[in-house]
């Protein structure tokens, strides 16, 4: 039988989650199944070291430059796609949300399926329009797709709920975390000593506005003052835009002692699975691929309430999951400093119960893509 030839549109491979799991993707599809392509509009980013030597790789543009959107909407997404895609496929994925989605759903191509893939709860329909002339449009090349894959139901629901004119077949599919190599990188040293009568706790990912990091500084500041900081440090692991004013934010606060920043690091596993608790402040999710990774390194999470959370933590069996408010953030941390019992119980919880398995969750993308 005949490979499915598959082409997957991305938007760049930078240091983020959705970046993540694709190159875990590429890494365990079947290559007796299907012939892959990817193809990202810009071509820098840390994760193109980490794509598969035997996938077709290639991009449109080296690196990112101001303008791009207003560059794009002067072209019609059907002349974009004769552009940048000189091939014919079975199945043409949009991975991303805006510009990736705008240039697939414009496919000529009768018999490839079109899918678009959706990482991100949609709070606001605007945030979707980024690379799209405007609303209507966007509305229009999403209908025109095939089918809508989300990385939670929750993420599905919200798109449904807000955006009620399209109307495709939807998919749920989690993302791919590759185990077996989290279990081994989180086995290297860190760098930076912990204390061993600490309470560790950290937060890993972008430093940008949607995860709320600085709601955390706040949080920290109001327990400083109820002195429930006592042998309690917050790790922070990335880089971002918001990361000066986190930082300057901390000194302001007091909280160099409480609060360590420690940007971007290739292997943030060696730090996660040596800490008590791993803490999400995001505004919103699609399905949190750090979180994923804490519960797969047996470590306890405490979350904002966003879309995948209550999958991932088997409904707070797991961790913790508050309302998404810097109020429940503060009372939150507050009740676990107080009763750290609960931390153990919830470690305990997920060495009896957490069952991940890489490959479970790639037969069920290698179903989907059968079935179109």
């Amino acid at each position: 039988m005949a490979k499915k030839k598959i082409l997957i549109l991305h938007y760049n491979l930078q240091a983020g989650g959705a970046e993540r799991v694709l190159v875990n993707l590429l890494k365990y599809l079947s290559r007796d199944k299907y012939d892959v392509t990817l193809k990202t509009i810009f071509g820098a980013g840390p994760y193109v070291k980490s794509v598969p030597k035997d996938i077709r790789f290639s991009y449109v543009f080296k690196n990112e430059f101001k303008g791009f959107n207003t560059l794009m909407k002067l072209f019609s997404g059907k002349l974009l796609h004769r552009l940048f895609i000189h091939d014919r496929y079975d199945i043409e994925i949009a991975y991303l949300e805006n510009s990736p989605t705008r240039i697939v759903s414009s496919c000529p191509h009768k018999e490839t399926k079109k899918v678009g893939w959706v990482h991100t709860e949609v709070h606001e329909p605007g945030n979707l329009q980024a690379g799209f002339r405007n609303k209507e449009e966007m509305i229009q090349a999403y209908n025109r797709l095939d089918y809508l894959v989300f990385v939670a139901r929750r993420a599905m629901e919200c798109f449904q709920e807000k955006l009620p004119a399209i109307n495709v077949p939807s998919h749920v599919l989690h993302n791919v975390n590759d185990i077996e190599l989290i279990k081994k990188l989180s086995k290297e040293p860190v760098s930076t000593e912990l204390g061993a009568d600490v309470l560790n706790i950290c937060f890993v990912g972008r430093l940008v506005y949607a995860k709320g990091v600085p709601r955390l500084v706040k949080a920290f500041s109001r327990l400083k003052k109820d002195d429930l900081l006592n042998k309690v440090r917050l790790y922070v692991i990335g880089r971002g835009e918001d990361e000066e004013m986190i930082r300057q934010s901390i000194i302001d606060e007091n909280l160099t002692n409480e609060i360590i920043m420690l940007g971007f690091d290739k292997n943030p596993y060696r730090y996660i699975s040596k800490m008590d608790l791993f803490a999400c402040s995001s505004y919103r999710e699609g399905y949190s691929t750090a979180t994923t990774e804490a519960i797969a390194l047996g470590v306890p999470v405490f979350t904002t309430d966003c879309s995948g959370m209550d999958e991932i933590l088997d409904n707070g069996r797991f961790g913790m999951i508050v309302p998404n408010d810097d109020e429940s953030i503060y009372q939150g941390l507050k009740d676990l400093l107080t009763h750290r019992e609960k931390i153990n119980l919830y470690a305990e919880a997920i060495r009896s119960g957490a069952n991940f398995t890489t490959q479970a969750l790639v037969d069920e993308y290698e179903k989907f893509f059968d079935s179109l």
